[in-house]
């Protein structure tokens, strides 16, 4: 069923088994789970069904510290959530890629202080295989060998490098079909245009009891549940945990961890690979955006061995390949958009293999280097002092660039640079010095997993610490994130989070 909340009477208190607080890809594949079921679930969306501007104001908020795009720009309020940013395209729509974490990313170690996951690789990779299906993609392997076929291979690179893919989804399963199948079903409910702007507990305050709602066009209602899911974004999941009580009497808040931990994936254009010869452009053509034999879109990568990872305490990477045009047949502004972005020169965006005489056009390729950020505590969102349009303090975003992780670049970026020369590839330029991108739209870590509340906010199976039915989905439970894209992993958690409550509800 769908609801619009600007036509729901004031007082209304909408009833139900289970109530998810956002339709991004955690609240649309957690809901349609229970497609079918005897649960009630109803979906609450502060935006519309397609993204409206007076609604997005609601997203503003203030970066205290480095250059960052913004609260407002860097996500989307409307069914669908985020993946209305995307802008790969797949199959004549907007997509993006794919790609599951690493099996060490969820490893407790050295330069990972304050805790890994609260379980492995081979707990989540169940899950992994089902999130495949959900987002359309082909079979679950990610090795570049497997994708080899007799015109497109990877290059020879070595031990401590490799190629692997990454696979390419369209976004409007989550924009469009998924929530089709949403309203059309008769146990689960779709609320957009409702924004939630408090949950009161019970006296103990274990027990979330309901969510107070209001909308643009004035007016308030409510939902009551039995057990809430907060699944709005790694920003707003915060926002909405410290507007509830502030301080260490927030959900989850006891030991000060809600909001800390804030990640954002970071892009570095700082390397140049001149290939050996002209014919590698050609030979290039399985890192570009392709088809493969079953139909599956995929891209070729580079990846860093794990030993390599550790041995050498890199940032976990992934690299992917652009051809550097020979002239510059670009605008001034797009100059200047490129300089922003540590991006100092033109180059062609995918599906660049299919162009005619490749070699005679570009000189060399551009590496995008896709790296994790460690988790910081210091880089966190709390509550600022201005307010919304409903009297709720906006975010704000405490964001710093350090020393030690500009050193930390610089190492990834030698050693890349030496590997790919070793391997006789080529020679590669390296411009030091140059800071990184970080807007990559992909925020994480605000409310981390850890089995001590001491640690972090949530256990490992999702619920906000000393509550009783309170649970977190997306990307903000992420205690590390990787290099990879988030949406394969915050779609595996959310089929967990599904089965488990599944049994308990």
């Amino acid at each position: 069923m769908e609801l619009d909340a600007r036509k729901i009477a004031d007082g209304t208190a909408l009833e139900a088994d289970l109530c998810i607080i956002g339709a991004g890809p955690a609240g649309i594949a957690l809901a349609r789970e229970f497609l079918g079921t005897k649960t009630g679930v109803l979906i609450l969306e502060s935006g519309g069904r397609w993204p409206e501007r007076r609604i997005q104001k609601l997203n503003d908020g203030d970066v205290v510290g480095d250059r960052y795009v913004g609260l407002r720009r860097s996500r989307r309020r409307a069914v669908g959530g985020t993946t209305h940013l995307w802008n790969t395209p797949v199959a004549g729509a907007k997509g993006a890629k794919y790609v599951p974490l690493d099996p060490w990313d969820f490893i407790e170690h050295a330069d990972l202080p304050h805790g890994g996951w609260p379980f492995d690789y081979s707990q989540l990779e169940p899950f992994y295989r089902r999130a495949q299906a959900f987002c359309g993609l082909g079979p679950f392997t990610y090795e570049g060998e497997d994708w080899f076929d007799g015109k497109l291979r990877g290059f020879p690179l070595g031990a401590n490098l490799s190629t692997k893919v990454y696979q390419f989804g369209a976004g409007d399963i989550f924009t469009r079909s998924y929530p089709g199948e949403i309203c059309a079903s008769g146990n689960i409910s779709l609320c957009h245009h409702a924004t939630v702007c408090g949950l009161e507990t019970d006296a103990a305050g274990r027990k979330v009891v309901t969510a107070r709602l209001a909308r643009l066009s004035d007016g308030q209602f409510q939902a009551r549940a039995r057990v809430f899911v907060l699944a709005a974004g790694a920003i707003e999941n915060a926002r909405l945990l410290l507007s509830n009580g502030g301080g260490s009497s927030a959900p989850g808040n006891r030991y000060g961890w809600v909001g800390r931990c804030f990640m954002e994936h970071l892009r570095d254009y700082a390397l140049t690979f001149i290939p050996r010869s002209p014919e590698m452009f050609a030979q290039a053509g399985f890192y570009d955006v392709h088809s493969a034999p079953d139909g599956s879109i995929i891209g070729g990568r580079i990846a860093i061995a794990e030993s390599a990872v550790r041995n050498n305490r890199l940032p976990n990477a992934s690299v992917t390949l652009f051809p550097r045009l020979k002239t510059w047949p670009i605008s001034v502004g797009l100059v200047r958009r490129m300089w922003r972005r540590g991006r100092l020169q033109p180059t062609m965006g995918y599906r660049w293999s299919r162009v005619v005489d490749l070699s005679r056009r570009c000189d060399a390729f551009q590496l995008l280097v896709n790296f994790e950020r460690k988790p910081d505590p210091e880089n966190r969102v709390a509550l600022g002092r201005r307010r919304d349009f409903f009297g709720i303090q906006r975010a704000e975003l405490h964001w710093r660039w350090r020393a030690e992780e500009q050193a930390a670049l610089e190492k990834l970026r030698t050693f890349l640079a030496a590997e790919l020369e070793s391997a006789g590839l080529g020679r590669v330029e390296v411009r030091p010095g140059q800071r990184p991108d970080p807007n990559a739209h992909h925020h994480s870590g605000t409310t981390r997993m850890h089995e001590d509340p001491r640690f972090g906010v949530l256990d490992g199976d999702g619920r906000v610490h000393e509550t009783d039915n309170l649970y977190i989905a997306g990307a903000s439970v992420f205690p590390s994130a990787g290099y990879a894209n988030p949406t394969l992993t915050i779609v595996a958690l959310a089929l967990r989070l599904a089965d488990h409550l599944k049994q308990r509800i």
